[in-house]
C-alpha cells in the first residue's frame, strides 16, 4: 500500500500527460478554386481536381480582413486638409466683407442722391410771411404783384409783399439728409477698414 501511494504522489506531480497539455493546432486555412471550363462555366471547389478539362484558379483567403481594429486614437487632419479649410474660411470671410463694403458704398450714394434731390422745398415745407420793402420811387414798379403801401407806427410809409418762404419743415429734412449722409460716411469708412483688415 505505501509503495501504491507513492505512485500515486509520483503522477499527480508529474502533471497531465505532454499530449493533452499541447494547445490544439490552428485550422488550415480553406483555399478555394475558380474552375473555368471551356463552355464558360464558372464553379467553385475547396480542391484542385484531376484532369478537369479548364482552367483553374487558386483563391488565397484574405487573413487582413479577419484583423481586428486597434483601439488607437483617430489620426489627425493633416496639414494640407487644416490649410485647405483655413483657406476656405478666408475666402468666405474675405467675400463677406466685400459684400458688406459694397452695400456701405450703396448706401452712401443713395444718401448722397437723396440730399441733391432734396434741395427744392415741397408743398407742405412751405409758409407765408409779409416782408417789408422801402417804398417805391415815382414810376418804379412793385417786386411783387400781391404787394400794398403800408405806414408803421410813425407814420413812415413802406411797402408790404406777401410770399412763401421755406418754414422749418424744410431745414429739418435737410438736417436729417446731412445726418444720414454723415452716418452713411462713416459705415463706410468702418467697412473700408474692416476689409483692409479682413485681406491682408
Amino acid at each position: 500500500m505505501r509503495a501504491f501511494a507513492a505512485v500515486l504522489v509520483a503522477a499527480f506531480a508529474l502533471g497531465p500527460p505532454a499530449a493533452s497539455a499541447q494547445a490544439p493546432a490552428p485550422p488550415p486555412s480553406q483555399t478555394l478554386y475558380k474552375l473555368i471550363a471551356k463552355d464558360g462555366r464558372i464553379t467553385y471547389s475547396d480542391h484542385a481536381p484531376k484532369n478537369f478539362d479548364g482552367q483553374v484558379i487558386r483563391i488565397e483567403p484574405d487573413t487582413g480582413s479577419n484583423v481586428m481594429p486597434s483601439n488607437r486614437p483617430p489620426t489627425p487632419p493633416s496639414p494640407a486638409t487644416t490649410g485647405s479649410s483655413y483657406g476656405a474660411n478666408r475666402a468666405a470671410n474675405r467675400e463677406a466683407l466685400e459684400k458688406a463694403l459694397r452695400a456701405a458704398k450703396a448706401k452712401v450714394e443713395a444718401a448722397r442722391q437723396a440730399k441733391a434731390d432734396g434741395t427744392d422745398p415741397g408743398p407742405d415745407e412751405m409758409q407765408m410771411i409779409q416782408r417789408r420793402y422801402a417804398p417805391l420811387k415815382p414810376g418804379q414798379d412793385p417786386p411783387r404783384t400781391n404787394c400794398r403801401h403800408a405806414t408803421d407806427g410813425e407814420g413812415r410809409p413802406y411797402l408790404l409783399c406777401a410770399m412763401q418762404v421755406p418754414g422749418e419743415a424744410f431745414y429739418d429734412r435737410q438736417k436729417k439728409l446731412d445726418a444720414d449722409l454723415d452716418k452713411a460716411l462713416e459705415e463706410l469708412a468702418d467697412a473700408e477698414r474692416a476689409y483692409r483688415r479682413g485681406a491682408d
